[in-house]
């Protein structure tokens, strides 16, 4: 209820009236959460925040960025795994206290066919075949670690290209070499460079057949491992077999420069 004061001429004397009215209903906030008198611009004040989806965790779905961007997106927006993420860039793998085993015989495993990726299809609409994988190692112990080489792998599981084969396609980034305790890097940064058995290239739009595997190799780049494989040097296992360590893989899109590995502490 609003009260107001009227002005009134009565024969040259002036008067003042008071009425009432109703007060009429705001009008409702837009889809980015502002009133519709603002145009869609979101008031990052601390009194009127954009509703918008929590960061996500080291798997990712959305991540919402500060700025015009993030005024595009609806409160209430649900967020699939296979949303389009406002960098394009993917965290596909993180962790530390790895080690290999004897079991391993020189392949440690990182992603199996089955584990849940952040997207279902590394071809489009991100292309990150043509773009990059970066990779980090980081050896956190023995402090007496014998130099050596990492290198990740990746091998395509099941028959369903009919090829009568496991294991096929394969690639392979590039050889890092290490000298023990330290973080190290892969130069080698987009999968269609990479090494391809037989020259079939990795299919990006299946990543759910993946194996991805770490090789461990020496310092001459020999396959530390008992399989039947050129250049194996399974004598040298005792060197590496308290080594500790840390792989971080993160997928960027063709196009897209890398945020960073301050993105990934």
């Amino acid at each position: 209820m609003m009260l107001r004061w009227v002005v009134l001429l009565w024969g040259g004397v002036t008067l003042l009236a008071a009425c009432t009215e109703e007060a009429g209903p705001r009008p409702e906030p837009d889809a980015a959460g502002a009133d519709a008198g603002d145009a869609g611009i979101v008031d990052r004040g601390a009194d009127r925040a954009l509703d918008a989806p929590a960061a996500p965790d080291a798997r990712g779905d959305l991540v919402v960025a500060d700025g015009a961007d993030a005024a595009a997106v609806k409160p209430d927006a649900t967020i699939k795994p296979d949303a389009t993420i406002t960098s394009g860039e993917l965290l596909l793998f993180d962790k530390q206290g790895l080690q290999f085993s004897v079991a391993d015989n020189g392949f440690h495993p990182l992603i199996k066919p089955g584990d849940t990726l952040p997207a279902s299809n590394w071809s489009a609409p991100q292309d990150y075949y043509n773009g990059e994988l970066r990779i980090r190692y980081s050896i956190t112990s023995p402090s007496t670690q014998a130099a050596g080489k990492l290198q990740v792998c990746i091998w395509t599981m099941g028959n369903a290209d009919g090829d009568g084969k496991d294991y096929f396609p394969e690639s392979c980034a590039g050889q890092v070499s290490h000298t023990g305790v330290g973080t190290y890097y892969d130069t080698k940064l987009s999968p269609s460079t990479w090494w391809n058995n037989a020259g079939v290239p990795l299919v990006f739009s299946h990543p759910e057949r993946f194996l991805i595997r770490v090789v461990l190799r020496g310092t001459s780049g020999c396959n530390v491992t008992t399989y039947n494989v050129a250049n194996a040097c399974w004598s040298q296992w005792p060197s590496y077999q308290n080594m500790t360590f840390r792989v971080t893989l993160v997928l960027v899109p063709k196009g897209q420069t890398f945020s960073g590995w301050s993105s990934y502490p």
